[in-house]
Formats: structure tokens, sequence, C-alpha cells
């Protein structure tokens, strides 16, 4: 019976392999999506993306995924899969610019929500052009560190020496400060602390109780930062600095 395992677990298997999708075929969906995204047929499209979206990701993915919630007059859903395309490639022009168009048209105009010309061009600077970039950098400045170590220890000059150990310790600086972006860069990644509020209105309160007293009032569309989960609410705080519970059930994670 236990030699009969492995061969009863090889069609399980193929099963599997078969049902994951492949690069090519992601590509191919993503290609007649779009097709179906430029003739109207949005909801078409979408299905077709969204499956894509089970396996893989991109930024440009979830700028077609928003954009066809836009055109299917489903604000919520645009803002978010354009703010999850922001967090893979918070310089994204496409990304920001549609979110920005899209914010016009809901409710809430939170104070201190719209960021500065300056924090967008920083948040793009740590994330880099791609979520491995600062790895890749790292990767590279500790190579630069240790053929600089190497030359000043067999150049005979000595001025050619300090000139080496002189950048190597700039090398060094440079390499901690990339290992530190990319760590950062994994965290975001890793973490989902914000979110959208889909409830067509909702009200904040000052504890996670339905009885309890309402702060302010949200409505969908609007971003909110969760800060903690108990018993089916959420804790938000919102850029301008107010807080309260919300149910988790009118929100979706970014």
């Amino acid at each position: 019976m236990m030699n009969r395992f492995p061969l009863l677990c090889l069609p399980l298997l193929f099963a599997a392999q078969a049902l994951c999708m492949n690069r090519t075929q992601a590509d191919s969906l993503v290609a007649n999506g779009q097709r179906l995204y430029l003739d109207g047929s949005y909801e078409e499209a979408l299905a077709q993306l969204s499956e894509v979206e089970a396996e893989f990701d991109s930024p440009e993915l979830q700028l077609g995924i928003g954009n066809c919630w836009y055109r299917l007059g489903d604000i919520p859903h645009a803002i978010l899969h354009y703010e999850r395309g922001l967090r893979l490639d918070p310089g994204d022009e496409d990304l920001r610019a549609n979110l920005d168009l899209t914010m016009t048209q809901i409710k809430d105009r939170i104070p201190g929500e719209a960021d500065h010309v300056v924090a967008r061009g920083w948040s793009a600077f740590q994330a880099g052009s791609d979520t491995d970039q600062w790895a890749r950098r790292s990767l590279w400045v500790c190579l630069a560190f240790f053929v600089l170590l190497t030359v000043a220890r067999i150049v005979r000059s000595r001025g050619a020496r300090r000139i080496a150990y002189g950048a190597a310790g700039l090398a060094a600086l440079l390499l901690l400060l990339s290992i530190g972006f990319a760590a950062q860069r994994a965290r975001q990644l890793e973490t989902h602390p914000y979110a959208i509020i889909f409830a067509p209105k909702t009200d904040a309160r000052a504890e996670p109780r339905d009885t309890a007293k309402a702060l302010f009032l949200l409505h969908r569309g609007a971003k909110v930062q969760v800060r903690d989960t108990t018993n089916g609410w959420c804790e938000v705080r919102l850029a301008s600095g107010a807080t309260g519970w919300l149910p988790a059930s009118d929100l979706e994670r970014i």
C-alpha cells in the first residue's frame, strides 16, 4: 500500500500543474483583455484580467483592472486597484494620474490626504523602478566594496591606497543605505496597512461596537489606515489624524 501511494498522487500532481497558469497563458489573457477593453467590453475584459491577477501581479495589470472598474462606474474598486498598482510602483505616472482623477469623484475630502510632489518623489525613489531594485543595488555595491578593498591591499602607492580605502568606506555607507531601503521595501510589500471603504457610508465609532458614539462619517472610496483589528472591527486612522472603529466588512485591504 505504501509503495502505491506515490503513484496515486501522480494524477493529482499533474492536475495541479495543469490548473496553474504559466506566463504564456497569462500574457495571452492580458492581450485578450486589452482587446476587449478597447472594444468597450469592460466586463469581459475585467474577467480576463482578474483571472491573471490570481497568479501574477504587476502595476500594468492593476492599472488595467482599475480602468475596467472605472468604466463600469465602480469607483471604490477602481481606487483599490490603482492603489494596489502604486504599492508595486509608486512612481507610475499613469496609475497616479488615473487615481487622482478617480479621487475627484468620491464624497470625502480628508485634510492632509493629498500627497505633495516632494513626498511622492521621495516615495518613488525609496520604492525603485521595481520591487527588487534595491536588493540588486545592494549586491552590486557589495561587490564594489570588496573590489575596492582588494585594490587597497594590493596597490603599492600610499596615495592610491588612501583613495581606495576612502572609496571602500563610501561603498560601505552606500551598502548600508541600499540594504535599509531594500528591507523597507520588503516590509511595504508584506504588510497591508491601508484599506478602501466600500460601504455607501459608515460611521467610525469610539469603540468596536454598534452602540458606541459615532465620531465621524465616511463614504465609499475613502482611504484609511488600519491600525488594529478585533472581533470583526478595524481601528482606522485618517490622514488628518482622526481615529475610530469601523466594521471590517465595510472596507477592503489594499
